[in-house]
């Protein structure tokens, strides 16, 4: 026998928790975000100098290098409304 759904799982969240899960994800994704983005060339810029293990690319760049200039080719991307040429990979 199938049971009709709840209808308080059903219902839409009500504007408390929806502020909550906003505020969660300001606080919690952001900084993720933030991390992943610019913390990457960090993180193996630390690696570099402290392990000595410094990754490169297939032409032979250091990695690190191409992780600090990504931020900027996305903005000129993001200048010319999409126009220009997507760079896919850092």
């Amino acid at each position: 026998m199938v049971s009709a759904p709840d209808s308080h799982t059903t219902a839409d969240p009500s504007f408390r928790e929806r502020l909550v899960r906003v505020a969660v994800s300001i606080v919690v994704l952001a900084p993720v975000t933030v991390f992943l983005g610019y913390g990457g060339w960090i993180v193996l810029a630390v690696t570099a100098t402290l392990v000595g293990y410094d990754p490169e690319t297939e032409t032979g760049e250091p990695l690190r290098e191409r992780l600090l200039a990504w931020p900027e080719r996305n903005r000129a991307v993001m200048r010319t409304n999409g126009r220009a040429e997507l760079p896919v990979r850092p």
